[in-house]
């Protein structure tokens, strides 16, 4: 194939590792340049996005942002392999759970990180543990005795739209204390998790829990995209110091409520 592409990614944003993951599993070389979350973005950048967000998908000298529709373009310019799947209507269906997961599970996942008043942690985490109910109740509609969205058509773009923020759910569960209810009510979501957390490309595009913990601290102190917390001389995000090298940052108490 003559067509070029080039990624521009940071290497935490799980949008962009949506983005990886699909152009790894559409089997395409791409040049990838890695972005610092800290500190204004350089010009040329946001000439391509002046969003300024990631990922940026750079395709015969075209820019295409936001990843769930880099994950369709790339569907519809690389037929094979499919990421999604072939019959019309199991296709509505992986667009109607990852159009939730943009709407709904993610922005619940990251208020409840960033939430700084711990009289509301409790509150948050309902709603947090609702959106995996959702997803949990879909599948069991949809696919209750398979593994992946659709185990006819394989791993494809429902199941990679959401394993970056399965991934991520250590955050939360690290900074807030939030479980999963092993009490049968989430089983095919869980049994989903588990699978996409394991899946070879996942891996491969993320990072170990206690990574991720350690550089999205300030996430857990209300900061995000690099900010440096009040009282802080650095941003969790500096990798001047190497995460493997870092001790765990502090859990806040747990909440009474």
């Amino acid at each position: 194939m003559t067509a070029q592409f080039h990624l521009y990614s940071m290497a935490v944003c799980p949008f962009a590792q949506r983005a990886r993951i699909a152009l790894r599993l559409k089997g395409v070389e791409f040049g990838l340049t890695q972005l610092e979350i800290r500190g204004p973005l350089p010009d040329w950048f946001l000439q391509l996005n002046p969003q300024g967000q990631v990922p940026v998908l750079l395709h015969e000298g075209r820019p295409l942002n936001e990843s769930s529709v880099i994950v369709e373009y790339l569907e519809d310019i690389l037929p094979s392999p499919r990421i999604f799947p072939a019959d019309p209507y199991q296709r509505a269906l992986a667009r109607i759970l990852i159009d939730y997961c943009n709407q709904q599970f993610v922005p619940k996942m990251y208020r409840l990180l960033m939430n700084q008043e711990r009289d509301k942690d409790g509150e948050l985490t309902q709603q947090a543990l609702e959106t995996w109910r959702w997803v949990n109740d879909f599948l069991v509609r949809h696919n209750p005795e398979g593994t992946w969205f659709s185990d006819e058509d394989g791993f494809g773009a429902a199941d990679l739209s959401y394993a970056p923020f399965f991934m991520r759910y250590c955050l939360n569960s690290y900074y807030r204390y939030f479980e999963v209810p092993r009490d049968g009510r989430y089983d095919r979501v869980l049994r989903w998790r588990d699978a996409l957390l394991a899946h070879p490309l996942v891996v491969e595009t993320g990072m170990p829990e206690e990574h991720f913990i350690k550089l999205y601290y300030d996430y857990s102190l209300g900061y995000g995209n690099g900010e440096v917390p009040e009282g802080h001389t650095t941003s969790s995000f500096d990798l001047s110091v190497p995460l493997d090298q870092r001790p765990l940052p502090p859990r806040p108490a747990r909440s009474e409520n």
